[in-house]
């Protein structure tokens, strides 16, 4: 236990002194950015453009998503008052949400057949204008005002203008113009003439990609148009852009470095995005499997030359770098803490256990001389008679009473003696996970560190990294520098003939992926015989189906090495010719069920009928703004099973198939 803690405590040293390091170059990249900011020519807007900061990010406030109406996660959230005013899907309709200024919900009003709810506007006077469902199946622009504790309905609103395909609507209160989404399109227009857009742009022409992009919400401050998009998915990573509309010149468009932003979970869906002033509002839904997390933050709007996006681009990388350098402090502090705990806990509970069977020794000495008493008094009163007997009788009831406290003390004793016992067991067994984990983490580091080493000696553009899931010591990886990756999906299809009609997913079946790595293992000159031992480990890993890493153009943790050749077309010193074939595997539960233990009742249980089953399926008919997060809280069910029941990737669900839900 001590050399594990000793490494523990080394590492916690390390994680300090990095993050004192990265502490102090992003204070020097913040001070270089500030220094070109304040040297900015006022006036002159040559070469200027609109960006933003990330590193400024200021958290506005949060609250945590409930499985009940109206408190599920926020979609869209405006500043309203003195507070904001938000969107929610509600069971009912379109539930518009009342905030305190720390995103505290104080009330909220439901709006039947209100649409999306994926952005929405407040015009000067207060007035909500939004999309809503039209009564003719289409969509409609709607004014109305925020009414507490009421429900509208839509159908009832005056259509301001009508659309037979979803819109999205926001409203720019400096310049009192109306702006909308439709299809791929967006839209400038004055409230008073919706029909004549003053502006027009294309979407697609300033790189949103409708295939694999989500479009989440906009926001209009003339001349300028926000967007969001981004899903919960590293395939669509949460993205912000701008464009000048009056111009269709592109300001920017940028991926978040969500770790910044200190949220509580990985995975972030952008929602809100809302240009005010000299800030921007940004909002996400974060959650895990079973909570959510709606936040809302604020960044700084830059107006600025291209130079000094240099100083902001490098202010940014830093925050990112001294964020990832505290979350390995954290971790690196956690563990060393553990140790620390977990051995006084063992020390502590060990001297518990050791008490309490002392004390249940001593009562069994007690109890053992008691009994032998009662044996010498009983007989004694069985040869007795008159008044001694009558006075041994006495005696052998006290003594008996006395046996009885006595044992049941014993009882107790013991019971606290197992409760010790097994709370000792517990602390140890959590010490030694806790050690294992420790040092399988540690080694990891360590193997990491050495891998990174190698690349920036011998790397090049293609390296392919190949290690044990479960490593066994630092040198447990082999690195191969390839000239070729070829990744190849394959299947299996039956080549005997069928009967006309019969299924074709009887006949054939999706196999695993295949990766093909062609290159060389190498290592510095003269050192063919350091290089062999690499080698030897793939083959190592081969012959005996070790479940292996696999890092290169793609990535995937769960990995079987199938073949490994290597090419002996000439001799070489500090190289070795490889070809690697990786299978793509995953690792099923067993599917053998434990027999269920039949009781007889003397009666045949009744079998129903296969026309008679009913299935416990259930499913609802998916409408616009649908998600698997939505259905997922509302029927109690995770997101994963979902996915697995119906198929579609979470950002195509279509709208009007049936999603199975249970």
């Amino acid at each position: 236990m001590s050399t594990a803690l000793d490494a523990a405590k080394n590492a916690y040293n390390s994680a300090l002194a990095t993050l004192n390091k990265t502490e102090s170059a992003y204070e020097q990249a913040n001070t270089d950015y500030l220094n070109m900011l304040d040297q900015s020519t006022d006036g002159d807007d040559t070469g200027k453009y609109v960006s933003i900061n990330q590193a400024g990010n200021k958290k506005v406030g949060q609250y945590t998503a409930k499985t009940t109406i109206p408190y599920i996660g926020a979609q869209y959230i405006l500043p309203y008052n003195d507070g904001y005013l938000g969107t929610e899907s509600g069971s009912d309709g379109l539930c518009f949400v009342r905030f305190d200024g720390s995103l505290k919900p104080l009330d909220y009003m439901t709006v039947k057949n209100g649409g999306h709810g994926g952005s929405f506007g407040l015009d000067g006077s207060g007035n909500i204008w939004s999309d809503t469902l039209a009564s003719n199946g289409g969509y409609q622009i709607s004014k109305f005002s925020y009414q507490a504790g009421k429900t509208i309905d839509a159908h009832n609103l005056t259509a301001l203008a009508t659309f037979p395909d979803l819109i999205r609507v926001n409203y720019d209160q400096s310049s009192n113009m109306l702006g909308y989404t439709r299809g791929t399109k967006y839209y400038v227009c004055d409230p008073g003439d919706i029909d004549n857009p003053k502006y027009s742009i294309d979407l697609t022409a300033i790189g949103y990609d409708v295939g694999s992009q989500t479009w989440q919400s906009q926001s209009l401050s003339l001349p300028y148009l926000w967007w969001h998009t981004g899903s919960y998915s590293t395939a669509d990573p949460a993205t912000l852009g701008c464009v000048n509309v009056e111009t269709n010149t592109l300001q920017f468009v940028k991926t978040y470095d969500t770790s910044t932003f200190n949220m509580s979970y990985p995975l972030s869906e952008p929602e809100t995005v809302f240009a005010s002033g000299s800030v921007i509002y940004v909002g996400f839904n974060n959650h895990d499997s079973s909570t959510a997390v709606t936040y809302l933050f604020t960044l700084p709007v830059v107006n600025a030359s291209k130079d000094l996006q240099k100083y902001l681009d490098t202010l940014n990388a830093a925050k990112s770098a001294l964020a990832k350098a505290k979350s390995a402090f954290n971790s690196a502090k956690s563990d060393y803490q553990k140790y620390q705990s977990t051995g006084k806990s063992v020390v502590k509970d060990t001297r518990e256990y050791k008490n309490a069977t002392k004390d249940v020794k001593s009562q069994e000495k007690l109890v053992a001389s008691t009994k032998k008493k009662i044996a010498i008094v009983t007989k004694q009163y069985a040869k007795a008679t008159g008044t001694k007997k009558q006075a041994l009788k006495n005696q052998l009831d006290v003594l008996n009473k006395v046996l009885k406290e006595q044992s049941g003390a014993l009882t107790k004793l013991k019971k606290r003696a197992k409760t010790a016992k097994n709370k000792l067991a517990s602390v140890k067994k959590k010490q030694l996970t806790a050690q294992k984990n420790a040092e399988r983490k540690m080694l990891k580091q360590e193997i990491s560190a050495n891998i990174t080493t190698e690349l920036a000696q011998f790397g090049g553009n293609k390296d392919v990294v190949i290690q044990p899931v479960n490593p066994g010591s630092k040198d447990s990886y082999v690195i191969i520098f390839a000239d070729e990756e070829d990744i190849t999906p394959t299947a299996t299809v039956n080549s005997y003939p069928v009967i006309k009609g019969q299924p074709l997913n009887t006949i054939t079946s999706y196999g695993t992926t295949q990766i093909t790595i062609t290159g060389h293992i190498q290592g510095k000159p003269n050192s063919l015989e350091s290089i062999k031992k690499r080698w030897t480990k793939l083959q190592r890993w081969c012959e005996n189906m070790i479940e292996v890493e696999y890092s290169g153009s793609v990535s995937n943790t769960h990995c079987l090495v199938e073949t490994a050749t290597q090419t002996h077309d000439k001799d070489y010193n500090n190289v070795i010719p490889v070809t690697v074939t990786l299978d793509y595997v995953n690792w099923a539960d067993s599917n053998i069920k434990k027999k269920k233990k039949k009781t007889s009742s003397g009666k045949k249980n009744k079998t129903a009928g296969a026309g008679h089953k009913k299935s416990s399926k259930k499913y609802i008919t998916v409408k616009a703004g649908d998600t698997y997060w939505k259905v997922a809280q509302k029927y109690n069910v995770s997101v994963s099973q979902l996915e697995k029941w119906n198929g579609w990737p979470a950002t195509k669900i279509p709208v009007g198939k049936k999603m199975r839900y249970k």
